[in-house]
């Protein structure tokens, strides 16, 4: 029994540092003000950022749901092939996967911006500067993107 246990410990450090301490620091910032005293002054200021959270919320879920549509089918063609072809496909889902989170959404943010390379595709057919940057949709875009497979 105590072997179990001893190979549980880095598992639960992990947890106590990454999940606990984060969170535990997130709850002593809601309930004390810049001098560190108790106040519940930040929790009755959440009202006035309700909106805000509601959006969020909304992008969230037209995230997910854009997800979930492309995904089940995409997996339901994918389960229908032959084992080869499967893990071909697979293998190209995954690909980009492999790439750090951050980079991948620092090339979409070049790929959007006002200068970017799909404005100047579209420049060159005469069609003015589109603004794909810091919308809403190049937030749902990238929210697709990264949590998709």
């Amino acid at each position: 029994m105590m072997k179990n246990c001893s190979a549980a410990a880095p598992f639960a450090v992990w947890m106590l540092l990454f999940t606990i301490v984060p969170l535990g620091v997130v709850v002593w910032f809601a309930f004390t003000d810049e001098a560190g005293r108790f106040t519940w002054d930040n929790i009755a200021a959440i009202q006035s950022h309700l909106g805000t959270l509601l959006y969020s919320i909304a992008l969230g879920a037209l995230a997910t749901v854009i997800c979930l549509l492309l995904a089940y089918p995409l997996a339901y063609s994918i389960s229908r092939k032959s084992e080869r072809a499967q893990q071909t496909m697979v293998m190209i889902i995954m690909l980009p996967m492999w790439m750090n989170f951050l980079l991948r959404t620092y090339a979409w943010m070049t790929l959007l911006e006002n200068n970017g390379l799909i404005n100047r595709f579209l420049g060159l057919f005469g069609l003015g500067p589109l603004p794909m940057i810091n919308t809403s949709g190049a937030v749902v875009l990238g929210m697709v993107y990264n949590f998709l497979p």
